[in-house]
């Protein structure tokens, strides 16, 4: 497949916008186009433009492009990834396709005018670009046929979930005159630029993902009433105690809108009629009043749920009863199964404990999780070829913890399926044969490698191995774990390469994590020669151990936090001055304490989707892992020298993301903020994470990596720069911006990065800076107010302003 330097989109809705925004996070110049309108609006007329104007003719296209800026969540990664989407339309700008080498159509969901469109858009078409369709739910092979001849073995299906940005699967359809190389090709290229996970799925109406997923939708709406509980009851049991999203069942329908679930679901009806269990994709009719009714979800404002104004002005959530369609306050789910859940961390444990109670709860949860996995299993071969493609459908599609196979593996395959069939509930012959084998488990790991079980061949098969993902569960399941303890754990990723992955709860940085952090550092050299700090939760880390902090604190221990800060920061330093070369692999949350412990890496493997930031502020501290004292060196670095320079706005900029608590929401605003630099990587694709971070630090071990010396030292502002920012922080406090105790922890900051109260140009050392900090954050420590936050903030999980 030739290389894809340019892209476009075809259709600038609200999904075709949102693919243009994240080809272009992935680097790549993407037209969007879209049609021309019949004529200027009342706006555009009062200009006096006409339909010739420019502004008219690519108005749609424009107003998707605006509308992928403002998305929340954020549709770029970048505000500055924006420039690469180049706004057009049908009638003007096909000729442009001549330069393109993927076009992705994103139109309405029409047959016709899909044909229509492909017909112009071919004539236009270079040598060797490919064409793909974002359909949902048409026939890839119905298009394929109405193309010409030389464009067939180019064509197929895109489907990405939206929002593309963040959804991580892309279903690939084949038409039957698709060219296997290319698809191969094209899924490599998606998996390592656009950052997707892969599946590849049959020309099925829904394909894998939606087939299964709103099919578990709706028959969990239908157990709703024939177990006879609530809405509230049932996403409480199908949330996180079911391995599913929070959202679960009926906030999730409010989240895509009831209406787009009732689409999918006709499609599916309409467009399988030989599917057994065809009744189910027939919406009930409380559900079609519903969307009679415009009560569609959050979109209108109400749809399962509504949130109105209660007493005192406080928000008050209402839940409808799908019969009488009336709203009423939303209850609670009082299930001791459920209760029983809530401290079990491992999915498939999760579920299991869920389905094995015995009270009505645990007894509807049981119906729809085995109606959900007979479905599944009935499936395949029909909407995908093996058991990994729709686990990874369900994971990457509808962010399930784990996919319904991994769910029946948890369960007990032989266990279960005699519960099904003594329920009477019909079990394919392919898992009635699993279950009476002598491995009774759809996945069967074998060392580093996997079988798993062919519902069609009924016998165990090779799992196709991805390399560029690393499991660091399957490395420490052989062996590889080079020491460990309940917060951390050292692991042998090979090629004399280490992996410290933290796995306490949450990742919040403990006393474990720090030892490990020490062991780790005086294994280097000896051990492995280069070390990735990675894990695969779901958050990097969280920041420091607030209630272990909390306590000393309540208790006035302040030679206690004195040394739980003093260790902290050895153990950072450490790892700055550590014989071998340490590359982070941050991802999603990556706050405080976690944000400092990459801030000390010699470089830095982050995923695109990394939140990073020091919020320490946000709780009445200032980061003192060395946080604050790296930004600084990264400030003065960037600093002009000589007479009449003037480092104050680079400092300024270093309080401003320390003082502002301000965290990047995505790994490019982590450049802007300071928390990355020249030299480190972005990842696309959050499963090649280690196995990158792996690669960087191979890299520069094989490019003559040295040790860093100390001491590293800095000339501060000192009194001059703090007087500056105290200055600053007055005027918010008058301007009622922040609070008088924000402006008492900001001062703090200021006082570190500002090297204390000494004389502009005075050098100090790293520990001197570190001493501030320390200093900073244990008499911050004996702040009421400050208490007042750490207690919110552990109670509520939200910052306290006082």
């Amino acid at each position: 497949m030739p290389p894809i330097r340019k892209a476009a989109v075809l259709g600038a809705g609200v999904m075709g916008a949102a693919i243009a925004a994240h080809l272009a996070n992935a680097g790549i110049p993407t037209l969007l186009l879209d049609i021309v309108p019949r004529e200027p609006n009342d706006d555009e007329k009062k200009k006096g433009l006409t339909l010739q104007s420019p502004a008219v003719r690519n108005r749609f296209a424009v107003a998707g492009l605006e509308a992928a800026k403002k998305a929340s969540p954020a549709a770029f990664g970048h505000k500055s990834r924006a420039r690469l989407v180049t706004p057009g339309n049908f009638e003007d700008d096909l000729a442009q396709l001549k330069d393109v080498d993927w076009v992705v159509e994103a139109v309405v969901e029409r047959l016709d005018i899909k044909l229509g469109l492909f017909a112009k858009v071919c004539a236009h078409l270079k040598s060797g670009a490919l064409l793909t369709t974002n359909t949902s739910g048409l026939s890839v092979n119905a298009m394929a046929e109405g193309l010409p001849e030389a464009v067939r073995p180019r064509f197929f299906g895109t489907h990405f979930f939206n929002p593309p940005r963040y959804m991580h699967l892309l279903e690939l359809i084949p038409a039957a005159s698709t060219d296997p190389a290319i698809l191969a090709g094209f899924a490599r290229f998606s998996e390592d630029r656009l950052g997707k996970g892969v599946v590849y799925a049959k020309d099925t109406p829904n394909f894998v993902a939606n087939r299964i997923g709103v099919f578990s939708m709706l028959y969990t709406a239908q157990a709703m009433l024939q177990h006879g509980l609530t809405v509230e009851q049932v996403d409480a049991l199908t949330g996180k105690a079911l391995a599913r999203p929070k959202s679960a069942t009926f906030r999730t329908a409010d989240l895509v809108g009831i209406d787009v679930l009732g689409h999918v679901a006709r499609t599916q009806y309409e467009g399988a009629p030989d599917d057994e269990r065809r009744e189910v994709f027939d919406l009930p009719p409380w559900a079609g009043q519903m969307i009679a009714k415009n009560l569609l979800g959050q979109k209108t404002g109400a749809g399962f749920y509504k949130r109105v104004k209660g007493e005192g002005g406080k928000k008050d959530t209402l839940v409808i009863d799908p019969l009488t369609q009336e709203y009423r306050p939303k209850g609670k789910a009082d299930f001791p199964s459920l209760a029983e859940t809530k401290t079990i961390d491992e999915p498939g444990p999760r579920v299991a404990k869920l389905v094995a109670g015995k009270d009505k709860g645990a007894a509807f949860a049981w119906d729809v999780i085995a109606e959900t996995l007979l479905y599944a299993a009935r499936r395949i071969p029909a909407v995908a070829d093996d058991v990994a493609s729709v686990d990874r459908a369900m994971r990457w599609g509808f962010g399930w913890e784990i996919g319904p196979f991994e769910i029946w593996d948890a369960l007990g395959v032989k266990a279960s399926v005699e519960r099904m069939v003594a329920e009477g509930r019909e079990v394919p012959a392919g898992v009635l044969a699993l279950a009476q084998s002598d491995t009774p488990r759809f996945y069967a790991p074998e060392g580093l490698k996997t079988r798993t079980w062919d519902l069609t061949a009924r016998a165990h098969a090779p799992l196709a191995p991805r390399p560029k993902v690393v499991v660091l569960s399957d490395l420490k399941r052989v062996g590889r774990t080079l020491f460990g303890n309940p917060e951390a754990s050292l692991v042998d990723l090979g090629d004399g390469v280490a992996c410290l992955e933290f796995h306490s709860k949450m990742n919040a940085l403990g006393g474990g994590i720090i030892q490990a952090i020490q062991k780790t550092v005086a294994a280097a050299g000896t051990s492995f020669d280069a070390l990735v700090v990675g894990n695969q939760g779901e958050n990097f880390s969280v920041g420091a151990n607030l209630m272990l902090l909390l306590f000393e604190a309540l208790e006035g221990n302040v030679p206690e936090v004195d040394a739980m800060v003093r260790t902290f920061q050895n153990a950072t330093m450490a790892l700055k001055y550590a014989p071998v070369p340490v590359v982070a692999a941050p991802f999603g949350r990556v706050l405080g304490g976690g944000a400092e412990v990459c801030l000390h890496c010699h470089r830095v493997q982050a995923s695109h989707e990394t939140y990073m930031g020091l919020v320490e502020v946000g709780v009445g501290l200032v980061p003192a892992g060395g946080g604050t004292k790296e930004l600084l060196l990264r400030a003065m670095a960037h600093s002009p020298e000589g007479a009449g320079a003037d480092p104050l706005p680079f400092v300024r900029k270093a309080f401003e993301a320390i003082g502002m608590a301000k965290v990047g929401m995505s790994a490019w605003d982590a450049y802007d903020l300071g928390f990355l630099r020249q030299g480190d990587r972005v990842t696309m694709n959050p499963e090649n994470l280690i196995h990158d971070a792996k690669r960087a630090a191979l890299d520069l071990l094989e490019t003559g990596w040295q040790p860093l010396t100390r001491p590293e030292t800095v000339a501060v502002m000192g009194r001059d720069g703090l007087a500056n920012i105290r200055s600053m922080l007055h005027n918010m406090v008058v301007g009622k911006q922040i609070s008088p105790y924000d402006a008492v922890v900001g001062e703090k900051v200021a006082w570190v990065l500002c090297g204390g109260e000494v004389d502009g140009g005075t050098v100090l050392t790293e520990d001197q800076l570190l001493d501030l900090e320390r200093r900073a954050f244990v008499e911050l420590c004996g702040q009421k107010k400050t208490l007042e936050r750490i207690q919110h903030i552990l109670k509520t999980g939200k910052p306290l302003r006082n």
